[in-house]
This record gives C-alpha cells, structure tokens and sequence, in this order.
C-alpha cells in the first residue's frame, strides 16, 4: 500500500512538473522499485509531451501506387483463356446429346434374336419394385429424381445461353 501512495506521489509531482519532495527521493534512494518507476514514469512525460515529428500521410503514396497498377492493368491485352473456347463447343456438342435424346424416337425392333429375356427382365423389375418396401427403393427413387432435375436445369441452362 506504501509503493502504490508513493508511486501516486512521484506520478502527481511529476505532472504538475515540480521537483520530488525530499521524502520520495529517501524512500526512492531505499526500494529501486519506486527509483525504476519514477525514471519510467519521467521518460512515458517526455515521449508524451514531444511527439515524434508526423510523416507526411501515406494516403497519397497509397493512391499513387493503385493508378500505377490500375495503368498497368489497363495497358495489358485481355487474352481468352482456354475454357473460353473450350466452353462454346463443349456446351454445343451437350446441347446437341440432350436434344437427340429428348426428341429422338425410341429405336424400332430389329428382327434379330428375340428379346423376350430382356422383357422377362424388366417384367420382373415392376413386380419387384411393387413387392419390395418403399424403404428399400427410396434412396434409389430419390437418386433417380436428383439426376433428372440436374439435367433439367442443364437443358434450361444450355438453352438459355444461346440467342
């Protein structure tokens, strides 16, 4: 309790700019604590009291540096990168897969080997979704309808992007 009145002193004395009472410089000259305290306190006065001379503001350096790069920027050609031309034809050939396959006839029957495999197959594919538990077919249904809405939005996109 001692050090903090006598620190209050030193700090009090100090901002009024008198000199020390001959008792703080006792008590100083006996706890290097307060001594330390007192030389920290006087040099934090001076820093406080001259401030180190202002640097001009670096505003202009900073707006100076951005039309430099903004002039660079503009003086430099803009070059298509690759996906560009890649894009166009890539979505062509899409387009052109997803309007075949929605607007293509189904194939007609050849008259080759019968099929009456593959409709035994498919026949049994009915009977099997309608005996199984919906539990067992849902993730399958739902995965069905996440593949048809994507192909959906890509027509819708594809279409929309060409005039």
């Amino acid at each position: 309790m001692k050090s903090w009145l006598a620190k209050f002193r030193i700090s009090a004395a100090l901002d009024a700019g008198k000199p020390l009472p001959e008792s703080l410089r006792r008590a100083m000259a006996a706890d290097p604590d307060l001594e330390r305290f007192a030389r920290r306190t006087q040099a934090l006065g001076r820093a406080l009291r001259n401030p180190p001379p202002s640097h001009p503001a670096p505003h202009e350096a900073i707006m100076r540096a951005v039309r430099a790069k903004a002039a660079a920027r503009r003086e430099q050609p803009r070059r298509a990168s690759w996906a560009v031309w890649l894009a166009a034809p890539a979505s062509v050939a899409l387009l052109a897969v997803v309007c075949y396959w929605k607007v293509a006839p189904p194939p007609a029957p050849a008259d080759g080997p019968s099929l009456a495999g593959a409709v035994q197959v498919l026949e049994m594919g009915e009977t099997m979704s309608g005996a199984m538990p919906s539990a067992v077919m849902a993730p399958l249904t739902q995965e069905w309808a996440r593949v048809d809405h994507d192909l959906q939005n890509t027509t819708q996109v594809l279409l929309a992007s060409f005039p």
